[in-house]
């Protein structure tokens, strides 16, 4: 029943720690089973204590619980976050257990999250690049109501320093996104020209934050940063999770390559 609910294999979230303890009692409730049952393992003892590699189900289990901080961190559950998750869970999962996701999160937001813990077994299990997908899907819980509320960037924050993200990263993906919700949420009050403004994408300096550079950068240094984050947030660094995923990944690519392009015109560079 497990790997049927989160949707492929599993590797180190059968180890228990506070994902699976979350994950087993909302089973429990949502399923009338014992959680305990559930999570039992039978890996090799001699695998105790080594990184083992994230299977899709190890990420949806995560992908669960960090929506159920996301969604809880202004203190009010909206339909537009509910929607937002069931929407990716649907695109991402199909839709019979995306509709076993939503159960087990309706039973997971009803607990008391135990952040840090969650945050150091992300850290300690998942590869850096799983990570990263992790944080982009949590701001896009945040955008989903159009108004992203500091509490909701400091829960995002603190999970994304509690699984390892640089922190210069974090604001990297920190302006991109509040860039998309400026745009977003102030474009029906705009002219029709300062919509075509607003839609010719972030502002310069918002740019060189995606990128995290200075505007007073050399070309060099430019493109050593370009070069660095399309290496880092390249798509096929979460194909072991399924395609369905990639689609995710491929946005942060997208805007990198954007800013990049921005800076270039500015500049006039090839």
């Amino acid at each position: 029943m497990l790997g049927k609910i989160l949707g492929g294999g599993l590797g180190w979230i059968l180890g228990g720690g506070p994902i699976g303890a979350l994950i087993g009692v909302a089973i429990g409730s949502a399923f009338d089973k014992g959680g305990t049952s559930i999570f039992r393992s039978d890996e090799d003892p001699k695998q105790h204590g080594r990184k083992r590699q994230t299977q899709r189900g190890d990420f949806s289990a995560a992908l669960i619980v960090v929506s159920a901080a996301v969604m809880t961190a202004d203190g009010k559950i909206l339909k537009s976050e509910l929607d937002y998750v069931k929407r990716y869970f649907l695109q991402n999962f199909g839709e019979a257990i995306a509709i076993e996701k939503i159960k087990v999160l309706g039973e997971v937001l009803k607990q008391e999250i135990p952040i840090d813990d969650v945050a150091n077994q992300i850290k300690l299990n998942m590869r850096i690049a799983e990570k990263r997908l992790l944080v982009q899907y949590m701001f896009g819980i945040a955008l989903s109501d159009g108004e992203i509320h500091s509490t909701e960037i400091d829960m995002i924050q603190r999970i994304s320093n509690g699984i390892g993200i640089n922190h210069y990263e974090f604001l990297s993906m920190k302006a991109m996104y509040t860039q998309q919700h400026s745009q977003g949420g102030q474009r029906s009050y705009q002219s029709g020209r300062q919509q075509a403004r607003k839609q010719q994408g972030p502002s310069l300096n918002t740019c060189y934050k995606i990128l995290g550079i200075a505007s007073s950068s050399n070309e060099v240094e430019l493109k050593k940063a370009y070069r660095k984050l399309a290496v880092k947030y390249h798509p096929d660094k979460v194909a072991h999770l399924g395609q369905d995923h990639v689609q995710t990944a491929e946005d942060k690519f997208q805007k990198v390559q954007e800013a990049y392009e921005k800076i270039k015109d500015s500049r006039g560079l090839n």
